[in-house]
Parts: structure tokens; C-alpha cells; sequence
């Protein structure tokens, strides 16, 4: 039995100071297996790059915040299930 978590952006950036984030490149596609802390994606944000860990293990069923999208802390980036 296995269950679907979202995976959110990171409260790692004061949005209303720096603005938005934009999704630069993902590092795993739909139907990958991530481990506690691979890193899923790279978020630009206030001229920074940021590596976006996944806090879970499990697969990628489905990206959400796609290449180029804006996004803020808390958005959702991914689904991944998991094994319950």
C-alpha cells in the first residue's frame, strides 16, 4: 500500500523582501525514485541559487511546479508516493 505526499517549496526566502522564486532546472523526473535529501530541483530566487532537497523517500508520480514557473515558499512542487 503506498500513499501520495506533496512535496512544497522550502521556507527558505522572505518572498515579500525578495520577490519570487523561479524553477531553473529539475535534477529528477516523473517516475524517479528520490531519497532523503537528493536534490529534486533548482529554485532562483533573489539572484541565488537554491537546491531543493527532497525531505522524503519515495517516487516521483508527478511534478507540479514545472521548468520556469514561478513560485513562494510553501507552493507545491511534486507529488511522491510513498510506502505507507
Amino acid at each position: 500500500m503506498t500513499k501520495r505526499l506533496t512535496i512544497n517549496v522550502p521556507p527558505l526566502w522572505d518572498v515579500k523582501r525578495f520577490g519570487k522564486g523561479v524553477i531553473a532546472e529539475w535534477l529528477k523526473k516523473e517516475g524517479a525514485n528520490v531519497r532523503k535529501g537528493d536534490i529534486l530541483c533548482i529554485i532562483m530566487a533573489a539572484k541565488v541559487r537554491i537546491e531543493i532537497p527532497s525531505p522524503i523517500d519515495g517516487t516521483i508520480v508527478k511534478i507540479i511546479a514545472r521548468k520556469g514557473s514561478s513560485v513562494s515558499p510553501g507552493d507545491p512542487l511534486a507529488e511522491v508516493e510513498v510506502p505507507e
